[in-house]
């Protein structure tokens, strides 16, 4: 019998949240942290208070609005089958996918 039929859902959920603890603990300690995405998004160094923040904001939406853009039109065709062939979350993937590309579009132009 496996591992995971014997071991019942709260005491699974109990070891997952630990499991996960010891992992953020560990990537605090050994300074895994916000260093990466800063230099990924080429955050320069000499930012302080809101202009590092915006700087931040500017450089992480500019690639998930290209991203967002990029599949936009994949989930809306996806959608749109979906309500062809008689499903009922087409409507609701066609909804999510406009939303979200228009929230990131509206961020993009508050943070300009």
């Amino acid at each position: 019998m496996a591992l995971a039929n014997r071991i019942s859902r709260l005491p699974r959920g109990g070891i997952t949240v630990v499991l996960a603890g010891i992992v953020a603990l560990a990537a605090l300690r050994f300074g895994v942290g916000i260093e990466v995405v800063k230099k990924a998004a080429g955050i320069p160094d000499s930012a302080e208070g809101v202009g590092k923040f915006i700087n931040g904001a500017h450089a992480l939406v500019n690639p998930a609005l290209a991203m967002t853009a990029g599949i936009a039109p994949l989930a809306l065709i996806a959608g749109c089958l979906i309500v062809l062939f008689g499903g009922r979350r087409g409507m609701q993937i066609i909804g999510t996918s406009l939303g979200v590309l228009l929230l990131l579009g509206s961020v993009t132009a508050l943070v300009d």
